[in-house]
């Protein structure tokens, strides 16, 4: 039985076209969908992976993330960036969004958080990819901020989803990380800190979800996926588990098409 997509049970109820890659055994490299497991070998998992998510790899569009807080917002006019070619990825960014239908938009992750926002009133779609860097950084926050101040979002409308990431469990941190999320958000930040036997761990997921909340999006539209990646190796890929070489997941969103699935992919 082929792995299929992790899918969001809230995006789904909308008729958001969505998914999170997994690893897959029965594929090159697990599936890994990362350049650094060869060019060759990752377009054609891409391949596989955007067949199973019913999307239009050669109108997705992907980032070279930085681990900041860059957002850029995706037209027509990019589609295919970064898909089958590392080069043309967006430069520098680790988020995008777009009001374009018919272009998903793609993160890639390997213990890192995948945030996929949905505004229903626009509409528009978004990825974020945040791990501690971009976390502290705010990059969530700034995201949603950018669909309201630009495009005229509600932040009571926007469902969020938090994707398979390292969990408090597993996520154990140095005293520069607690300092520069600390200096972010003050005080606050503290329930987003475990101290688990003499050590801290860095609870990205209320982090992320204390960063959505603060941005106004109602507690009943946020989705936690709740999967360490750390603590299921079969499953994800994690930096944590494997080292530096490991493979990526990638979760993908787009607004549904104008036009039909023949003539886009």
């Amino acid at each position: 039985m082929r792995v299929q997509p992790y899918r969001f049970a809230s995006l789904d109820s909308a008729g958001v076209p969505h998914g999170v890659t997994r690893r897959d055994a029965s594929l090159p490299a697990d599936g890994a969908i990362g350049w650094n497991v060869g060019v060759d070998v990752a377009r054609r998992n891409r391949v596989v992976w955007w067949r199973r998510l019913g999307l239009p790899l050669a109108f997705s569009v992907f980032a070279r993330q930085v681990h900041g807080a860059a957002i850029s917002v995706v037209t027509a006019a990019d589609r295919g960036r970064g898909a089958c070619v590392p080069e043309t990825a967006l430069p520098d960014t680790d988020a995008l969004v777009t009001t374009e239908p018919g272009v998903p938009v793609v993160v890639q992750c390997a213990d890192c958080v995948p945030l996929l926002l949905y505004a229903a009133d626009l509409p528009a779609v978004g990825a974020v990819h945040a791990g501690w860097r971009g976390t502290t950084l705010l990059v969530a926050l700034r995201t949603i901020d950018l669909l309201v101040r630009q495009f005229g979002a509600s932040p009571v409308a926007l469902r969020v989803a938090i994707g398979p990431s390292i969990g408090p469990c597993c996520y154990e941190v140095g005293d520069d990380v607690v300092e520069r999320w600390r200096h972010a958000v003050g005080t606050i930040g503290e329930r987003a800190i475990v101290r688990r036997n003499g050590r801290m761990h860095f609870d990205l997921w209320e982090a992320n979800r204390m960063l959505v909340l603060e941005a106004g999006v109602p507690p009943h539209n946020i989705e936690l996926a709740g999967r360490c990646t750390r603590c299921r190796p079969r499953e994800w890929f994690s930096y944590r588990a494997d080292g530096p070489r490991t493979g990526m997941q990638a979760a993908v969103i787009a607004l549904p098409p104008e036009r039909s699935e023949t003539e886009y992919r």
